[in-house]
């Protein structure tokens, strides 16, 4: 999707699970007020705000919880794609075979 930027997603992520800017932002070694625009970006390319200030805490907006519902699903594909193709599939991803002998009638 060339309307969204991923990175921008990934910082929305991050900071949604933290539940904190700043905490975040140690984590992703940025600024407070980098990671601040770069969710911005992400609020006024998706025209929605995606957090609601109360106190110090940042809590999801009805928007901001679908979007991490959607941001949890891509991540966690990415994860599983890298995981496969380094051959060390993650567990829970189950493969059934079917085989069949040649000597089963085909009805």
């Amino acid at each position: 999707m060339r309307d969204l930027n991923y990175n921008h997603l990934r910082y929305f992520w991050a900071v949604a699970h933290e539940g904190n800017l700043t905490r975040a932002a140690g984590r992703m070694n940025l600024s407070q007020s980098a990671l601040s625009v770069q969710i911005q970006k992400l609020e006024h390319r998706m025209g929605h705000k995606l957090f609601e200030r109360m106190g110090k805490a940042l809590v999801l907006t009805e928007a901001g919880q679908i979007a991490l519902d959607y941001a949890d699903t891509v991540f966690k594909a990415g994860d599983e794609l890298m995981s496969t193709l380094r051959g060390r599939p993650l567990a829970s991803r189950h493969i059934l075979r079917v085989g069949a002998l040649t000597t089963l009638s085909r009805n």
